[in-house]
């Protein structure tokens, strides 16, 4: 049974015959744990490239929060004063229409004054 050989399909797609006692086992060995290391140290920097995005983008929410929070606080501040226009404005109209029916009372009076 030693005289066997393996043969080994190569990245490039070429086949390579290996007969046991070669050390190219042992290469490939390596070569495939070395693979699985970067395989493994990409796969650790991308999950840490992702969580640094992640990140980032928590951090752009909360400053668009705050953000958002200053925007609304500006908003009463309109919205008060235009509160406090729309009573002054109210209260002028009272006033004026107040004004309104004593004069039309008054008018009334020197009419019926005048057919008297």
């Amino acid at each position: 049974m030693d005289n066997y050989e393996i043969n080994i399909l190569r990245r490039g797609g070429n086949w390579k015959k290996v007969k046991p006692d070669d050390l190219i086992i042992d290469e490939i060995n390596n070569e495939v744990k070395e693979d699985d290391e970067l395989n493994h140290q990409k796969s650790e920097n991308d999950f840490l490239s992702y969580v640094i995005k992640v990140d980032s983008i928590i951090s752009r929410l909360e400053s668009l929060e705050n953000e958002k929070t200053k925007l609304k606080e500006e908003l009463k501040i309109f919205e008060d004063e235009f509160i406090r226009k729309k009573k002054l404005a109210d209260d002028e109209i009272n006033k004026i229409s107040q004004k309104k029916v004593i004069i039309e009372k008054t008018i009334n009076v020197i009419k019926n004054l005048k057919s008297f």
